[in-house]
């Protein structure tokens, strides 16, 4: 790999997207973490995200930098004249573009069809390889209106404008396996982390014979977890079982539960075992899961959590915390009862109590066993999928390289 790598050194990549800089959401900590695979293979990578805190009437580029990647933000869009820029315009993309030298990817992260279109079109003139990395396929929610333009973009983006691309980064096996039918190029890479950094360190184990079960996330209403789901399984296992358990959700308070979901569909039994912890700051939550005994969570099957993966997951194992979850998206692929977690069977009602009791009722012994194959697993860490997407990006520019010489 040492002669790959360098012949990419000094070579550019733009990564481009509604990622929030430097790690304001999941999808900063994706880009991030793709990042130092391609700086491990020679490239340096810019990237142009959004930042939702820039004055709004005032229009601004700002370049700063994050563990040593340059990174500049536009406001994050207000108003409909606003989307429409962002949805249709690339003046920005190509302003930092042109800036680069020797650019040899652009990344778009779930880019806006129209604008992408137009990017591809640039990019072919440049001969630059433009590449989707794709981790979503939204079924659009709102008015009737938003739904038609949203449904319209994610169709045009997803069957007609991805596949005309040089290549995809999918998050998931179903979006792996549907671009892998329709172009040459496409790689899978699940969200990943750099598991020397500082806050992946410092395990936690709960002392206590009571169990403590996590959930992190933004658990609202049309969100795509269910916890009320949770909530009422474990409401069953404490009326016919001994098992001492506590739940700590973190991502909102009772009262934002109790608005979203209603107070019917919080257990007046569980009243002394729930405890909501509101919003907490990306470290904080960790370190909350590394003390946790199991992180939990149950998704609907539906499109989009199918073809999404469940950063929570990534999370969770790079934490060294076992995970309690439902076969959505392609978990299955990575999770082994018994070893990092266990399936949930949500089929039905009693289905869901009965597997969720069995992993309830293990020995601490035996959770503790599990945490420690977790962290010398090392599953989700960046420097395993360093060799797929040297790969990868090596066929994409034989390609452009031989569509050159014709």
């Amino acid at each position: 790999m040492s002669d790959n790598i360098s012949s990419k050194t000094g070579k550019g990549i733009l990564y481009i997207g509604g990622f929030e800089f430097p790690d304001k959401n999941a999808a900063a900590q994706r880009v991030i973490a793709n990042g130092r695979i391609f700086r491990e293979l020679g490239y340096s990578v810019d990237y142009l995200g959004m930042d939702r805190s820039f004055p709004k009437k005032q229009f601004l580029i700002k370049k700063e930098n994050f563990q040593g990647f340059d990174y500049y933000n536009i406001n994050y869009p207000v108003g409909l004249a606003d989307w429409i820029k962002y949805l249709i315009g690339i003046k920005e993309v190509l302003r930092i573009a042109s800036g680069i030298k020797d650019l040899e990817f652009i990344i778009a992260y779930n880019y806006p069809a129209i604008a992408l279109a137009r990017l591809n079109n640039w990019c072919k003139s440049k001969n630059i390889n433009l590449v989707a990395d794709c981790t979503e396929w939204y079924e659009p929610q709102g008015s009737l209106l938003f739904k038609m333009i949203k449904g319209f973009d994610t169709y045009l983006r997803m069957r007609v404008i991805h596949p005309r691309l040089s290549g995809i980064i999918a998050i998931s096996k179903y979006l792996y396996l549907f671009y892998s039918e329709r172009m040459k190029h496409v790689v899978q890479l699940p969200p990943l982390v750099d598991s020397m950094a500082d806050k992946w360190k410092n395990g936690c184990t709960n002392n206590s014979q009571n169990l403590i079960l996590i959930y992190a996330g933004s658990p609202g209403r049309g969100s795509k977890d269910r916890v009320d789901t949770i909530l009422d399984a474990l409401s069953k296992i404490s009326i016919k079982s001994n098992i001492k358990f506590s739940l700590h959700i973190i991502g909102l308070t009772k009262q934002q539960y109790i608005d979203d979901f209603g107070a019917a569909y919080l257990p007046a039994d569980l009243d002394a075992d729930i405890i909501f912890k509101g919003r907490l700051a990306h470290n904080e939550t960790l370190d909350e899961v590394k003390c946790a005994d199991y992180a939990i969570f149950i998704r609907d099957n539906n499109l989009i959590n199918t073809a999404g993966f469940p950063t929570k997951f990534v999370e969770a194992l790079s934490c060294g915390t076992p995970v309690l979850t439902n076969a959505s998206s392609n978990v299955t692929d990575y999770l082994r009862a018994g070893e990092n977690g266990y399936i949930l069977d949500n089929s039905t009602a009693e289905t869901l109590v009965q597997t969720l009791e069995f992993a309830l009722s293990q020995k601490k012994e035996k959770i503790n066993d599990m945490k420690m194959m977790i962290k010398s697993a090392n599953t989700f860490d960046y420097r395993s999928y360093i060799k797929p997407v040297n790969e990868f990006l090596d066929y994409i520019e034989g390609d452009r390289l031989n569509l050159k010489k014709l």
